[in-house]
């Protein structure tokens, strides 16, 4: 199974640079819409659609045939590494290179809290303040990280990760034949 780590591998790397390169592009693209609910539902789809396309591509790599084992080893390891490159790569971008990215973003995520609020029918006042604060926090951990929130950040990403995994797992194995063909000769 050294292929499969290997690929596995491969397939983190590439996600994990997507995943990177996406968060950029959306950063200073199309900052607006950071904190919008469509477009967490519309990422959370597309990071889904992502690793479906990059799980089948590892089985097929692999040889189209894998058990729940190897399935979740395989599936596992692609999104360990890719939520390893993703999580740092974020943490050195924001803490290191981009660190007024929590004060450019702050505004527009307060303002996109209270239209999500509003949206729903909150009306009171502190209940909009908490939710703002709720949202204000959140962001303050990608977008102005501490070593604490990395960690549980991490944390998190590796767990959500694995449960994913066997998720995947037990939809994409695909067990060989018990039987092997008879091959008749003549």
């Amino acid at each position: 199974m050294e292929n499969l780590n290997k690929q596995a591998i491969n397939n983190g790397v590439i996600l994990g640079l997507l995943s990177l390169a996406v968060q950029i592009i959306i950063y200073y693209a199309f900052p607006s819409i950071i904190g919008s609910i469509t477009f967490s539902i519309v990422l959370t789809l597309f990071s889904l659609a992502l690793y479906i396309f990059f799980t089948l591509d590892l089985r097929k790599k692999i040889g189209g045939l894998w058990t729940f084992k190897d399935a979740l080893k395989g599936i596992f390891v692609m999104s360990l590494v890719g939520n390893l490159i993703s999580t740092v790569s974020n943490f050195i971008f924001f803490k290191f290179i981009e660190t007024g990215a929590y004060d450019k973003l702050a505004p527009i995520v307060e303002e996109q809290a209270i239209a999500n609020l509003e949206k729903f029918g909150v009306t009171d006042q502190d209940a909009i303040d908490k939710g703002v604060e709720q949202a204000l926090a959140q962001i303050k951990s990608v977008y102005q990280p501490d070593l604490k929130s990395f960690l549980i950040t991490l944390g998190t990403v590796i767990l959500v990760g694995f449960i994913l995994s066997l998720i995947f797992a037990a939809i994409f194995k695909k067990n060989p034949p018990m039987f092997a063909p008879i091959e008749e000769t003549d």
